[in-house]
């Protein structure tokens, strides 16, 4: 008896042979993939457990189940997982099933290029690109032209220009972010380069480095046209003072257009491209997906990947919750193109860079990205000179890198 299962501990097994399980972010459980999701299950057999996690707390999970040997079959990951975890030997090499599938599905030659390299190393690929966004200015169209300006500003000179003539009081002409990552727009406009893998050094000791994160501190501190960023884990305090009307402009992506329009429909307002510092650029993000070297049912996984990167899936969730994609197809597909909200970012993802794709290789990113973190607070939050910040931010980081 000892060595029977129980009917409840049957049930488990039972439950756990049929099913396929799959880490997700709840922010981006929409109805299009639960109707995929559905539809895979029913043409399978399988229960799809769609298990839902923050992105800290999908982190923390991810790499106790890694530790554990007990793994799901397909995780979204936020953006930088893939090739840290394929060094570690924690993730499979998706490049059978590209071989064997690729063409049908238009993998990788419809993808933005540099989607494939953030998911490869040595031309190998361990993950698909699931999403693909980029930081754009938002800007209040009566809020500036009650300034002065018909236009929305395309260079630094011009930003600075109208976000002075447009703040007043407690109002501000820009809102800038707490979150760090958001300085690599400025950074990448000044031609600024996060790692030079030839010396194995993160090379920020220099005056385009130095003058990008002045610029953006002397917003708050020196030209007042900006306010503090609150200290928080909330990304979205520059999108709640541009729906109040209190931040003429900010920079962000189209994770900010759905709150935008549900908090403040009679908001007047555009997207405008990228701003010109040195060069026109802008940051890629986005989240991939990825298949677990232990993963229970890879092929079943892999299977259900294809069918939620589909173009039409592409379209779908755009259509229904205002995502970016990284299929070339999807930015030039009608649909995106007559959307005045999601066309600006179809064509700022053909110019946006992944700032940290040749740094994370190194295996010293997350630790790296703290350490810059810290120098970017304390320019923005203390007003400690961008030299001194970046100086003490470069020594750090290749103390690090030469370990």
């Amino acid at each position: 008896l000892g060595a029977q299962a129980s009917p409840t501990r049957a049930s488990a097994i039972r439950k756990r042979q049929d099913s396929l399980t799959v880490y997700w972010n709840p922010g981006h459980s929409y109805e299009t993939y639960q109707a995929i999701i559905d539809q895979f299950s029913a043409d399978t057999g399988l229960e799809v457990n769609w298990e839902m996690f923050q992105w800290p707390d999908m982190r923390t999970k991810i790499l106790a189940d890694f530790a554990a040997g007990d793994v799901p079959d397909l995780v979204e990951e936020p953006g930088g997982w893939v090739q840290e975890f394929a060094l570690a030997g924690n993730i499979q090499s998706l490049q059978p099933w590209v071989e064997r599938d690729g063409e049908e599905m238009g993998f990788p030659v419809d993808w933005q290029p540099y989607t494939v390299s953030r998911n490869s190393i040595d031309g190998e690929i361990y993950g698909v690109q699931l999403h693909l966004t980029c930081n754009l200015l938002f800007y209040n169209k009566e809020m500036l032209s009650a300034a002065g300006f018909e236009e929305p500003p395309a260079t630094w000179d011009e930003f600075l220009e109208m976000a002075q003539a447009a703040t007043s009081g407690r109002v501000f002409g820009f809102a800038p972010n707490q979150n760090h990552e958001y300085m690599w727009t400025w950074y990448l406009q000044n031609g600024v380069k996060y790692y030079d893998p030839e010396n194995n050094v993160v090379p920020m000791n220099n005056d385009d480095a130095y003058s990008a994160l002045q610029f953006v501190a002397d917003m708050v501190h020196k030209h007042k046209v900006a306010p503090i960023p609150v200290a928080s884990a909330d990304y979205e305090g520059p999108q709640k003072l541009f729906s109040a009307r209190r931040a003429a402009m900010i920079l962000t992506g189209p994770w900010d257009i759905k709150p935008i329009i549900e908090g403040s429909p009679d908001l007047d307002w555009g997207i405008a491209p990228a701003l010109t510092g040195k060069v026109h650029a802008t940051y890629a993000a986005g989240t991939s997906m990825m298949i677990p070297t232990a993963a229970k049912r890879p092929e079943e996984a892999w299977e259900l990947l294809k069918r939620l990167v589909t173009l039409d899936a592409e379209v779908a969730a755009t259509a229904e919750a205002g995502m970016c994609m990284p299929r070339i197809s999807w930015g030039e597909h009608p649909d995106v193109q007559a959307n005045e909200r999601i066309a600006p970012f179809a064509a700022g993802l053909t110019y946006a860079e992944d700032f940290g794709e040749k740094l994370r290789l190194t295996g010293k990113f997350g630790e790296i990205q703290e350490l810059h973190k810290k120098a970017y607070e304390e320019a923005i939050y203390t007003d400690r000179p961008a030299k001194d910040a970046l100086d003490d931010f470069v020594a750090e980081s290749n103390a690090l890198l030469a370990e």
